[in-house]
């Protein structure tokens, strides 16, 4: 499936709210663990709990041929069965009841797009539309893989868990929010990558985001600085 097949696949007036997948909605450090024992036969130890490299987090270092072994196991299970994260899939339930259409904005290869639907469908998440950055600029911590998709989709909300992934954007109207999982080496955690609130989980956000919907108010956005501001296209 083609970008733009699947930017093109919506069938509703919905307002859409895109959410990244690996720290927001899945977890994906847990499931390196049981891949991990599935490939190798032996448990992890948690030795890092706030790196952002699910290696660094367990003190893991491959060698090539492990690598390979390890790969191969991923890929055949690994997009298919990775644990939820804590309260993600309430979150989505009360977002969709709530009129929303939720897409997931994933920097991953477009041949696992189908892996992570049957994930999402063997957990329960009312997430039927995966648009996939095609495994472009994962390893590239100065550019935005999501920049493009953002710009073409024109969510109401955008939620992420990397900084890096709200860079650049331009001409929309999205509002940022921002996973903030305490990441000490996060890549970008001194860049001024601007964002409009962070939380500590998609639930915390939604809950407040419901709240504030269902009086007539409006989450209190901040003001973004004058040289953040994107441009917004008429």
């Amino acid at each position: 499936m083609t970008r733009d097949s699947q930017l093109n696949t919506s069938t509703n007036n919905k307002p859409i709210i895109a959410l990244d997948c690996d720290g927001v909605l899945l977890d994906y450090q847990k499931q390196y663990a049981q891949i991990y024992e599935k490939t190798f036969g032996k448990q992890l130890t948690v030795v890092s709990p706030k790196s952002y490299l699910a290696e660094t987090t367990y003190g893991v270092k491959l060698n090539d041929e492990e690598e390979v072994q390890f790969k191969e196991k991923w890929n055949t299970h690994g997009w298919r069965t990775m644990p939820m994260e804590d309260g993600s899939l309430e979150a989505c339930h009360l977002l969709h009841e709530a009129g929303y259409e939720l897409v997931c904005v994933t920097a991953m290869s477009d041949r696992f797009i189908e892996h992570r639907l049957e994930n999402f469908r063997l957990h329960g998440y009312p997430i039927d539309r995966i648009i996939s950055t095609g495994g472009s600029g994962r390893h590239n911590h100065h550019n935005n893989p999501k920049r493009e998709i953002i710009e073409e989709l024109h969510p109401v909300v955008f939620v992420d868990d990397l900084r890096r992934n709200f860079k650049d954007i331009q001409g929309v109207h999205t509002k940022f929010v921002f996973i903030d999982r305490d990441i000490h080496d996060d890549p970008n955690r001194n860049d001024q990558i601007y964002y409009d609130v962070k939380y500590p989980s998609l639930l915390h956000f939604v809950e407040d985001f419901l709240k504030t919907e269902q009086h007539g108010k409006n989450i209190i956005w901040p003001e973004r600085p004058s040289s953040l501001l994107p441009s917004i296209s008429s």
